[in-house]
């Protein structure tokens, strides 16, 4: 059975059962009450008879004590029958108005009443309530009401089914939606959405949704990039290796000094390229150390502008051949508590991003400032450059693994990357208890800082 068929079942046995109880309930009250009224009106025909017959006692006339009783039988057919017998000393007379019904089906009321001014003149009155003609009556009544109440009860349960089907059909639609939208990102059609405003909880399943399928779709992009990136990363040093070792051999087979010297030049590119296998490979296990929460950081009190210079004169000469002014300005910072290793990795990689997307004449500059915060001092380092810049979506997914901006392929310089160099970046500073930020913008360049505990 389907959730839609559910629910219409659920809610109309629901509301089917809670008006039949509530039937139930009203014929039980009016019962009670009808019982209630029918004891008040048999003492109000007793108390009715009892003064009549003090009346007639004291006017010495009871005919009308006979004719005020025959009225009440014609008036209330539950009094099946009156016994009257008036005693004046030792002088008995009676009278007996109507039949008496079956003796177990009779209630009978006793009444005696005295003349004030002469006791040995009195009337003994026996009332017979027929208590059939009482429970006729008190059926009768409850039929009424329970055609009543049937007939209100088929009308809402006619209404209530109606509305259970419209309230499930509206509650379902979403989640045939949901479905239909995982059957498409099932069958590979990544980052479909579903447009939906409500804000309850099926809202919040859709927009959680339509954020899954977002990601899905990043995801799938980051694992084309990688794999394009891996492909390149591993088949141009590779093949550059391949290359110059032919020459190598080439060259020590000829034997002549000149080619024997130029192979000197080939084992550089080939240790070149090897060191870019190897950070790689590092960035590689960097990046699973990170997921498994394993990235290690021996603290320690450093000297940072000794790091930055270390690693901007690392950049100067690529900086230069690509015309890209490369400065920085640290001046009396004091020590900073980190791994100096791990720090250089992060700046070299900032730096390197800097010059792939900034294009000659531009500027990358790198400077410091102190600030103070829930009692601690901190150094923040900053790393603006006048690049391409980048917009308010690729910063936000601009710390994801194996993720990189549009800007990626529009490039000043250098290799493309693998998507992990910040990713790794913003871990290693969160192990050292700081943060990283972004401030960028498209074509007014970006600024990447960082914060490190100032020691001691």
């Amino acid at each position: 059975m389907t959730i839609k068929n559910k629910l219409i079942l659920a809610m109309s046995l629901l509301l089917m059962g809670s008006m039949s109880l509530l039937g139930y309930g009203i014929v039980l009250v009016h019962q009670s009450y009808k019982r209630a009224d029918m004891e008040r009106s048999t003492k109000v025909i007793e108390n009715s008879v009892s003064r009549v017959a003090l009346d007639a006692l004291l006017q010495k006339d009871d005919l009308q004590l006979v004719s005020y009783v025959n009225f009440l039988k014609a008036q209330y057919p539950a009094l099946a029958y009156a016994r009257m017998e008036w005693r004046t000393g030792e002088r008995l007379r009676s009278i007996n108005l109507g039949e008496s019904p079956a003796p177990q089906r009779t209630l009978e009321r006793q009444l005696e009443i005295a003349d004030p001014a002469n006791s040995a003149y009195r009337v003994s009155i026996r009332l017979g309530i027929d208590e059939d003609v009482l429970e006729q009556s008190l059926q009768e009544s409850r039929r009424r009401l329970q055609d009543i109440i049937f007939l209100i009860w088929g009308i809402t349960s006619l209404v209530g089914v109606t509305i259970s089907w419209w309230l499930a059909r509206a509650l379902t639609a979403p989640l045939y939606s949901v479905a239909s939208l995982a059957k498409d990102i099932g069958s590979g059609k990544l980052g479909a959405r579903l447009e939906w405003e409500s804000k309850d909880e099926i809202g919040q399943l859709i927009k959680v949704f339509n954020s899954m399928s977002e990601r899905l779709e990043e995801f799938d992009e980051a694992k084309k990039n990688f794999v394009l990136s891996v492909t390149h990363e591993l088949r141009s040093p590779l093949g550059a290796i391949e290359s110059f070792l032919t020459l190598i051999g080439t060259k020590l087979k000829s034997g002549s000094y000149t080619d024997i010297m130029a192979c000197g030049e080939y084992l550089e590119r080939i240790q070149i390229n090897v060191q870019r296998l190897n950070r790689f490979v590092s960035d590689l296990l960097d990046a699973a150390k990170v997921e498994k929460g394993g990235l290690e950081c021996a603290m320690a009190p450093m000297r940072l502008e000794v790091v930055v210079s270390d690693a901007c004169q690392f950049f100067a000469v690529k900086a230069k051949g690509q015309g890209v002014g490369l400065e920085h300005g640290l001046d009396h910072i004091p020590p900073v508590l980190g791994d100096s290793e791990r720090i250089r990795q992060v700046l070299v990689n900032l730096i390197s991003n800097s010059l792939k997307f900034t294009p000659s004449g531009g500027r990358i500059a790198i400077c410091a400032e102190q600030f103070r915060e829930k009692g601690h001092r901190w150094i923040e380092l900053i790393v603006q450059d006048t690049g391409l810049g980048m917009d308010q979506k690729d910063i936000a997914r601009l710390f994801q693994a194996f993720s990189q901006g549009k800007n990626a392929a529009q490039r000043m310089g250098g290799n493309r990357g693998t998507g992990l160099g910040l990713f790794i970046c913003k871990s290693i500073i969160e192990k050292h208890g700081g943060r990283m930020e972004v401030k960028s913008a498209p074509g007014q360049g970006t600024q990447v800082s960082f914060s490190l505990p100032a020691a001691g």
